[in-house]
């Protein structure tokens, strides 16, 4: 037997087919030890849970993570890594315990909503919703097709963020440690794709799982960077995900019953698909992934009805077609140009406009001489037939995995007196340019964080190179890049884009050019960077005509690989999260008015709509899906 001031109680013997953690119960199961512990619980994790534990999976029974009371003890101790459930190790002993012991009290009398009570969904988004989004939705991977990352959403206001509570959190079921998704709002219904290739319907008021979707994958896929999926498109009744081994899948939203499936990407040339697909009135766009291991790029629309691909438009021009003459030899052919990040839409021009990213080898550009077109490039195609319209590029050459992997904004600006139809675009070679989205033509830039790689841009947006990398190695600003995939966000009434960017310096070396070859397993890098110290994170703010900065808000829990995309609204805010924190910032100023801790690393964007006509604010951390309101 134990002695009960331990806190373990061994109520029976233990026995096969019963745990030990079921055979140690709780001592401290008195009224006045329930009541202290509901004063315990409200204290320290009612932020999470509320009072009564109904914003998180408190209710249902069994527990993920064990449903004795040892187990629920375990996880008040130690928190469960990962996910925004912290340790409580500071709280003494007695009082872990009875935390327990409320718990149990309020499961005894909550009875769980199990997942046949969910609502009976009747998603339908037409092309016309998608141009003109209703407010208290969130339809796309960026909110609109503009690309704006911007919510007319006005209840929450800087004078009532910092009362904001958690509506409810679900820990979503994946393995994977680092969710980079957006999730689409429709209706009453949530949807987020869950790594490795999943998806999971939410009813927004109660946090409810309503359906879910998941489809296996093979091994040993090309991936550089994790097993990331950043989203799914919708429309009519049909979300679209794209899958780590190149297949587009169609999911009906009522049902979460795939409807057809087409391979888009081999694996078996290194690509994958990462980024959330992008749909149009009449098709569905998708981009790949796999610029570290030698592929040749490409975008490419999808018939939403059918699955049947409509055009195919190659990032790295082959023989016979214009940009050809930019790469030498069969360069072309491992060219890279992947196209992991979606792009944004504008309906009155029909043209679709994506970011190209980085040329392979990554830091060798020997061995591939010339301008290396499209790498590092913006695009615009004709949405009906994928053909050019245009090109800029920002980066001929890149020697420093500079991707234009970045969320194109779309808007109206005033520019030298004229009003233009514009692209605003910060750009991780740490300078920030306006472009006619008409025409391409190059109208404004300026570097929005320090750079010494370039002595500037000159007439037509081409950088005037003043250094790259060597055998020896060379130090670089902005490094690994001023700003990277993370969105950023556009106001267009206080005229301001909000640019999550980084500042700091990289050696970066190349491989003798006789030595370039494929890695293990089809890596094509030739060498590489490291950063000289720990690179410092910003949100800035930018006039969106001239790139001027008017302000930046550098939070003190920022680290290296722990920073998400940004959230603007009408309310005054912007939302944004790092080191695994959400905070709101005063979109005028940037001084903090909120912030909570999230326990779980942070690289999605927060997104706005509203529950209940209430607005609300969500965002994935960690392992875990965050919904807040007033």
């Amino acid at each position: 037997m134990t002695n009960p001031s331990s806190g373990f109680v061994l109520t029976t013997t233990v026995t096969e087919g019963r745990s030990l953690d079921a055979a140690v119960s709780n001592p401290f199961v008195s009224a006045e030890d329930r009541a202290s512990g509901a004063d315990i619980f409200r204290r320290n994790c009612a932020a999470c849970h509320d009072g009564s534990g109904t914003h998180a999976p408190l209710l249902d029974r069994p527990l993920r993570h064990g449903d004795s009371d040892l187990a629920i003890y375990k996880v008040v101790r130690d928190g469960i890594p990962a996910t925004s459930m912290a340790s409580h190790a500071d709280l003494p002993f007695d009082d872990r315990w009875k935390v327990v012991s409320y718990i149990r009290s309020l499961q005894a009398r909550t009875s769980a909503t199990s997942d046949d009570n969910a609502p009976h969904l009747d998603i339908r988004v037409k092309g016309d919703d998608l141009i003109a989004p209703n407010s208290g939705q969130w339809l796309t991977y960026s909110g609109s097709l503009d690309g704006r990352r911007y919510s007319p959403l006005s209840e929450i206001t800087k004078d009532n963020v910092p009362r904001l509570r958690v509506r409810w959190i679900s820990q979503l079921d994946t393995d994977d440690r680092v969710l980079e998704a957006t999730p689409l709002v429709i209706g009453g219904a949530l949807f987020t794709s869950v790594p490795p290739a999943g998806i999971v319907a939410f009813d927004t008021i109660s946090g409810k799982v309503i359906w879910k979707y998941d489809r296996p994958l093979p091994d040993n896929l090309p991936m550089c960077c994790g097993r990331v999926n950043r989203g799914v498109a919708v429309l009519g009744s049909t979300l679209f995900l794209g899958t780590l081994d190149g297949v587009l899948v169609a999911v009906d939203a009522n049902t979460g019953k795939e409807v057809w499936e087409t391979q888009v990407a081999k694996p078996s040339e290194g690509l994958t698909m990462t980024g959330a697909p992008l749909a149009t009135s009449n098709a569905v766009v998708v981009g790949v992934a796999g610029g570290e291991f030698g592929i040749r790029g490409f975008l490419a629309a999808y018939d939403p009805a059918s699955g049947k691909q409509l055009w195919k438009f190659n990032t790295i021009p082959g023989p016979g077609e214009p940009g050809h003459e930019t790469w030498k030899n069969d360069a072309w052919q491992t060219g890279g140009g992947p196209t992991w990040v979606t792009g944004s839409y504008d309906p009155s021009l029909d043209l679709v406009y994506w970011g190209v990213g980085n040329p392979g080898p990554d830091y060798n550009g020997d061995v591939r001489p010339g301008d290396n077109l499209y790498t590092n490039s913006a695009v615009a195609l004709h949405a009906d037939t994928g053909k050019l319209a245009w090109h800029f590029q920002f980066t001929p050459h890149d020697e420093h995995d500079w991707d234009s992997n970045q969320t194109p904004i779309l808007t109206d600006l005033t520019i030298n007196g004229v009003k233009r139809k514009v692209i605003c675009w910060a750009n991780r070679n740490g300078f920030y340019y306006v472009l006619d989205r008409v025409t391409g033509e190059f109208l404004t830039g300026v570097n929005f964080v320090e750079q010494n790689w370039a002595d500037g841009l000159d007439h037509a947006g081409r950088p005037v190179l003043s250094a790259g990398a060597s055998t020896q190695g060379r130090l670089i600003r902005p490094g690994g890049g001023g700003t990277n995939w993370q969105n950023p966000a556009f106001d267009q009434g206080r005229g301001l884009v909000f640019v999550p960017t980084t500042e700091g310096a990289s050696i970066f070396t190349k491989t003798d050019p006789d030595n370039v070859q494929r890695g293990e397993g089809g890596l094509f890098v030739a060498s590489g960077a490291a950063w000289v110290s720990p690179p410092v994170r910003a949100v800035r703010a930018l006039d969106a005509a001239t790139g001027e900065r008017k302000w930046e808000f550098r939070s003190p829990t920022a680290k290296d690989s722990g920073y998400g995309g940004l959230l603007a609204t009408a309310g005054g805010l912007v939302f944004g999260a790092s080191g695994g924190v959400l905070f709101a910032l005063d979109s005028a100023s940037g001084q903090e008015l909120w912030r909570v801790p999230l326990g779980g690393e942070t690289r999605a964007a927060p997104i706005s709509f509203t529950v209940d006509g209430r607005q609300a604010i969500a965002i994935e951390a960690g392992r875990a899906l965050f919904v807040f309101g007033p």
